[in-house]
């Protein structure tokens, strides 16, 4: 059901290589990293907060996704895995009711081949996605921010 446009731009997004952010990230000290896969967003920032015995706080709207990916969402078309992700994850979850359900929806998604989920000190994340947009013509985004409480858990505005 996706429009071509959309199929072009989503491939295109999953052949490029993890390269340059990778190497980036390591030169400012990450603290951590994933890709987005199978688990979706959710699980895998849980993955990040649970090792690290830290909490999360995550804006939702400032997660970078394709537009058409909310207009289908909307239309219901999620596949079965994101409610598996939901039903395995939703306990170390707050999720704020202002957030769309929609958006959830997505945040829960099984990722194919998504992006790289960084954890960066604060000083040097503007730098490191201002560098990945501008050299790397890659979309990016400070999304929100490891805290010390709650312990294991994700706050979702």
């Amino acid at each position: 059901m996706a429009s071509e446009e959309a199929v072009q731009k989503i491939v295109e997004s999953m052949v490029t290589l993890n390269q340059k952010a990778s190497e980036k990230m390591r030169a400012l000290g990450a603290h951590a990293c994933t890709d987005i896969t199978g688990f979706g967003f959710i699980g895998h920032a849980l993955e990040m907060v649970q090792a690290s015995h830290a909490g999360m706080m995550i804006q939702a709207e400032k997660v970078p996704m394709f537009p058409e990916a909310l207009d289908y969402a909307k239309m219901g078309l999620i596949p079965a895995g994101a409610y598996t992700n939901r039903q395995f994850f939703s306990c170390s979850v707050d999720l704020d009711p202002r957030v769309s359900p929609a958006l959830v929806d997505i945040l829960y998604d099984p990722q194919t081949s998504g992006g790289l989920f960084i954890s960066l000190p604060s000083e040097k994340a503007e730098k490191f996605v201002s560098d990945l947009k501008e050299e790397e013509k890659i979309d990016s985004s400070i999304v929100g921010e490891v805290v010390e409480e709650p312990r294991g858990r994700i706050r979702i505005l």
